[in-house]
């Protein structure tokens, strides 16, 4: 019955970014990407795998742990070259909102490595 509900709730959550291809920074809607709504909807189907492999599989657990992880920091990234690409924004605006993304993007590196350092030692600390 979870699985059941965890693939609505990943359903909705890929529904949702196909609706709604727009993302707001300085409330200035920028459309999104295909690669970053591709990495978007990855990361839904990865989390519904979670869910499905969360009680087996130690090494399985932790692939997605990590991948999860990378691809949230690549979705970050991404939202720095959307906004490069898009052509309906003026060159001041993309400037302004260039500083901001990147600006984010930063700010949450350090968060980054601490959940990658601690999906590494709790795995490892399931080895023993």
């Amino acid at each position: 019955m979870i699985v059941v509900f965890a693939g609505f709730l990943v359903f909705l959550f890929c529904m949702y970014f196909i609706k709604n291809p727009y993302f707001t920074v300085k409330n200035i809607k920028i459309k999104r990407s295909k690669s970053l709504l591709i990495t978007e909807l990855s990361i839904g189907v990865i989390i519904f795998l979670y869910i499905i492999f969360a009680g087996h599989l130690g090494l399985v657990r932790f692939l997605l742990e990590l991948i999860v992880v990378i691809l949230f920091l690549l979705e970050m990234w991404l939202r720095v070259l959307a906004i490069e690409s898009d052509f309906s924004l003026s060159s001041d605006e993309k400037v302004m909102l260039n500083k901001k993304a990147k600006k984010d993007f930063y700010s949450i590196l350090p968060i980054f490595f601490i959940a990658i350092c601690m999906f590494i030692f709790n795995y490892l600390k399931t080895l023993k």
